[in-house]
């Protein structure tokens, strides 16, 4: 397999269960950096929550962050960053606490949300954010955000999205990272239409890049590449819209799949 450039998603996908990069993962990932290969980080996650794991992955490259919305610089600086305005932003967060969703924004390093609860605080534990209840959310949005989050049960999520998307029908994209989030993110935001503003930034092309995810908010990115790849924990629907499945998170999947049809490949080819 002729590949120059890898994208991957990271929670549920690059990072394993305890939401770590192994040591084996980081070992692959920088072996394919020296060998050329460019490595792009791709997640919902805003950036304040990726660069922990931007810095150890060291990549020199640029990253995907809040499912497209945001460029983030090799220097780990914002190149671009789509947002809400805010009234826009308070109409989304209005219908979400209408279907009795937990609902949170974000500003710079920060996440806000009405009321301390249990989603707020897991929240915190699982992204490393910092987060702030800042009482009556609608009157304390004033300001651009990148997202709106709403948390509450898979199957109300699954009843959500698609009324949700005809609501809001061009104004709102919507992507499901994991199944009790349902992401709002501003029209034509996806990590695929992400990954192709970067292909023109940076040259890469889809028929020597490899993508990996687990999520339906993957699937634009994994079309957009012959080289697509779900891991063995996805969504059936991920698994259907790939070329190719590998092993899970939690058996650092990514980094195996890459060493033996990247790395070992390029090597049996060198040695030809």
């Amino acid at each position: 397999m002729r590949i120059n450039a890898i994208v991957s998603d990271m929670d549920d996908t690059l990072l394993n269960d305890e939401l770590k990069l192994s040591d084996y993962t980081l070992d692959v990932l920088r072996r394919c950096t020296e060998r050329g290969i460019r490595v792009i980080p791709a997640s919902g996650r805003a950036m304040d929550s990726m660069l922990p794991y931007l810095r150890q992955l060291n990549t020199g490259c640029p990253a995907i962050g809040c499912n497209g919305a945001q460029l983030i610089a090799p220097d780990l600086t914002l190149l671009s960053c789509q947002e809400f305005e805010p009234e826009l932003a308070r109409e989304i967060v209005t219908f979400m606490q209408e279907e009795d969703f937990y609902v949170q924004v974000y500003k710079d390093a920060y996440f806000y949300y009405a009321t301390e609860c249990d989603p707020a605080k897991l929240y915190k534990k699982s992204t490393g954010m910092k987060g702030k209840a800042v009482g009556d959310l609608l009157r304390f949005l004033t300001f651009p955000t990148p997202k709106v989050l709403g948390i509450s049960h898979p199957e109300e999520v699954a009843r959500v999205l698609p009324v949700a998307e005809k609501r809001f029908e061009g104004r709102v994209s919507f992507a499901v990272s994991k199944p009790y989030f349902l992401e709002a993110e501003p029209p034509e935001v996806s990590k695929g239409n992400a990954l192709r503003q970067l292909s023109q930034l940076i040259g890469i092309k889809p028929e020597t890049t490899l993508v990996f995810g687990d999520s339906l908010n993957d699937v634009s990115m994994l079309n957009w590449t012959p080289n697509s790849v779900a891991m063995e924990n996805g969504r059936p629907e991920v698994k259907a819209a790939a070329k190719y499945i590998c092993q899970p998170n939690h058996m650092d999947g990514v980094a195996r799949f890459i060493e033996e049809h990247v790395l070992n490949a390029n090597e049996e080819e060198g040695a030809q």
